[in-house]
């Protein structure tokens, strides 16, 4: 031989009950969150419209993951981030939560915007 490596292809076959059962199973159940998406996967009209946005998206993330691995790389920037974003964490918690009456405006603010997106009744 000339230095290759001789291989077997083995082929096992399992028999009895068990095996049948859990194939049984298996093809029986199917999760009730599988189910709900095909149901509104069926509702939706325009499949290709969605199935456009969904492919954009991923090509949007993953090219933002992109975008900030690169910016991760360089020498300076991620310290100069890190820096920018504790001074502006100090910022905010100095200004809307050193005091009760700051506290209570940013409490009633953040319900307010919650009943704009949630919608109130």
């Amino acid at each position: 031989m000339s230095g290759r490596k001789s291989g077997r292809n083995v082929v096992a076959m399992v028999t009895g009950e068990a095996s049948t059962e859990v194939a049984d199973a298996a093809s029986t159940e199917t999760p009730e969150i599988v189910t709900k998406i095909q149901e509104t996967w069926d509702k939706v009209e325009d499949k290709y419209a969605v199935t456009s946005l969904a492919v954009a998206g991923l090509i949007g993330l993953i090219a933002s993951a992109g975008v900030i691995s690169a910016i991760d790389k360089l020498p300076l920037i991620p310290g100069v981030l890190e820096l920018v974003g504790i001074g502006y964490t100090g910022y905010f918690a100095y200004r809307n939560l050193a005091s009760k009456s700051s506290r209570d405006a940013l409490i009633e603010k953040i319900k307010g915007t919650y009943d704009d997106i949630i919608g109130s009744s």
